[in-house]
């Protein structure tokens, strides 16, 4: 297994995160490719322990063009590739003095979009500027980034971007965790405030995963209440509270899998920064009234690594990711990460 190759790691130098949790104006954009990209389809090992000094993903997906996995970092602001055998390789080189934690793909036009943000990082590194949230698209053959959105224009107090998902016409809706606001991105870097709700208030970590379904509604929810909510894409403000057999405290990341199934994931990690959290699992919900409801199908409880963060989907099955953000949290290091099938 080899190690990370970070050509830009002094721009993170002296970070000295004890905590993590989960700008600027529009550049080029790169235009919608004529032609998919190509796929690649290895068989995927049931589990990948891979070695990258201090990494500590808390985001990721699946690449198919790489046959591989592109994961964010808390630690270093970069995006990086994480293939079968372990080996990591980084791709988009660190953003700033940031995280990147949510990750999605925009293969049409050959792109992939992360959301950034200071928010932990300022906690122990001087101010530089005022706080940043903000959207990344990069080319995903080369890494290279072009477009770069400011989540949160002309805000002064603490902002997250946190999650994000994508539509079918590849509109970005991303969460901030410490606002009531979701926005949206279009492709070409427009950027509007879509959707602002009190429900959605929170000092740390409220409004986190969030996942797009094709008959037209977003699914999110707040790590800290353990409230999943359904927004219509065209009424917004008939944002309602999806009936649950219990709360999901502590979710982190989910996905809509090839059933209509949502996939979740959850966690305790936040109650090393004090926000109320749920059990390390992974949890499959499931609805027959077009998520007015859902209900439990399936659940590994407890999921057997500390910490997941999230699910990605692959021809080899569904993956979990492991990036140890807790040891980061508690103050420890660890060079590990683990990508285990569910």
């Amino acid at each position: 297994m080899s190690q990370i190759q970070l050509s830009r790691r002094s721009v993170l130098a002296g970070a000295g995160l004890a905590i993590v949790a989960m700008a600027g104006a529009a550049a080029l954009i790169a235009p919608a490719s004529a032609t998919a990209p190509t796929v690649a389809d290895p068989a995927l090992p049931a589990s990948i322990v891979a070695v990258a000094p201090e990494l500590y993903p808390e985001g990721f997906t699946y690449d198919p063009t790489r046959g591989a996995f592109l994961v964010g970092s808390a630690r270093w602001g970069n995006v990086s590739v994480v293939t079968g055998e372990g080996k990591v390789t980084e791709l988009v080189p660190p953003l700033g003095p940031v995280s990147t934690l949510g990750i999605q793909l925009d293969l049409p036009r050959n792109q992939g979009v992360v959301a950034y943000s200071d928010f932990w990082i300022r906690q122990k590194l001087p101010a530089q500027g005022p706080p940043m949230s903000a959207l990344a698209r990069f080319d995903l053959a080369t890494g290279e980034v072009l477009q770069r959105i400011d989540l949160d224009p002309g805000n002064t107090g603490p902002t997250f971007a946190n999650d994000l998902t994508l539509d079918a016409d590849g509109n970005a809706y991303v969460t901030n965790s410490v606002s009531q606001t979701i926005v949206r991105v279009t492709p070409d870097g427009t950027l509007t405030k879509w959707r602002t709700d009190a429900r959605f208030a929170a000092k740390i970590v409220g409004a986190n995963g969030i996942t797009y379904h094709p008959d037209g509604f977003l699914l999110v929810a707040r790590y800290d209440t353990g409230v999943l909510y359904r927004i219509p894409l065209d009424a917004p403000e008939q944002m309602t509270e999806v009936a649950l057999p219990r709360p999901i405290t502590g979710v982190d990341g989910m996905r809509l899998n090839s059933c209509g199934e949502l996939v979740v994931v959850t966690n305790s990690i936040g109650e090393a920064v004090g926000v109320p959290g749920g059990v390390d699992a992974v949890t499959v919900y499931g609805s027959a009234d077009g998520w007015t409801s859902a209900s439990v199908r399936r659940q590994t409880n407890p999921w057997p690594l500390s910490g997941p963060t999230t699910v990605a989907f692959t021809p080899s099955g569904d993956y979990i990711l492991s990036g140890n953000v807790g040891v980061l949290l508690s103050g420890g290091t660890s060079n590990e990460l683990t990508i285990s099938r569910f």
